[in-house]
């Protein structure tokens, strides 16, 4: 994402937030507004990103609230002056925040992540961070293996079913000869065979094919729709 070029720090107070001040004393461009401003008549113009106070709502209770759903519409958000058993840093990044700054946050780390997200960049802990890649590639692997899953009661044989995953992989017939150690000639004899069974005409109706919910009567026959 591209660096942000002007911070909104909201707050109900009327003096400067000392989250504006710091802001302020790094050069960031910032202006300090209230909620109803914002809300209701205020514009976000693009390049803005918002520090929206989160100190009271229990989040695994009650939800994201309207307000912060409708901010996070309209312009990148994060959270400041949070109280860490109200909100799950994970949970604020599955909802697309840009970072949590916890209440407790020591004056160096809260300016680091001011400097972090102001430079387009997410300010979350590296072990939050890895936790969400954890995720996706677990995903990632459960996907494949659906896309991929071919019923047990299928004519294919074994074989068969190594090429088809090898076809979805990319992979060409010399690759897929040499992957399984046969021949060229064996790998066009076998897909001839599964584009039979799969009534497929090429590799593009084989993997949609592959991805289609399948019936439930074993006796019923394979086609495309």
């Amino acid at each position: 994402m591209d660096k942000f070029m002007k911070l909104i720090v909201l707050t109900e107070q009327e003096s400067q937030h000392s989250l504006t001040l710091l802001a302020q004393s790094v050069g960031i461009l910032v202006e300090q507004k209230s909620k109803v401003e914002l809300l209701y008549g205020g514009t976000i113009k693009p390049g803005t990103l918002i520090a929206f106070p989160y100190t009271n709502i229990d989040w695994n209770k009650k939800g994201m609230s309207a307000e912060l759903q409708y901010l996070l519409q309209k312009s990148a958000v994060f959270l400041f002056q949070t109280e860490r058993m109200l909100v799950d840093p994970l949970q604020a990044l599955h909802a697309g925040l840009r970072g949590v700054i916890y209440r407790d946050e020591h004056l160096d780390r809260v300016l680091t992540g001011l400097r972090t997200m102001m430079l387009g960049e997410l300010y979350f802990a590296r072990s939050v961070m890895s936790q969400l890649v954890d995720q996706l590639l677990a995903l990632k692997v459960t996907a494949n293996q659906d896309a991929l899953s071919l019923p047990d009661n299928s004519l294919l044989t074994k074989q068969e079913k190594r090429i088809i995953q090898l076809v979805a992989e990319g992979a060409r017939n010399k690759e897929i000869a040499l992957n399984l150690n046969i021949s060229a000639h064996t790998v066009k004899a076998h897909l001839s065979s599964i584009f039979r069974k799969t009534h497929a005409r090429n590799r593009v109706e084989l993997l949609r094919w592959v991805q289609q919910p399948f019936r439930q009567d074993p006796s019923a026959p394979f086609r495309l729709n």
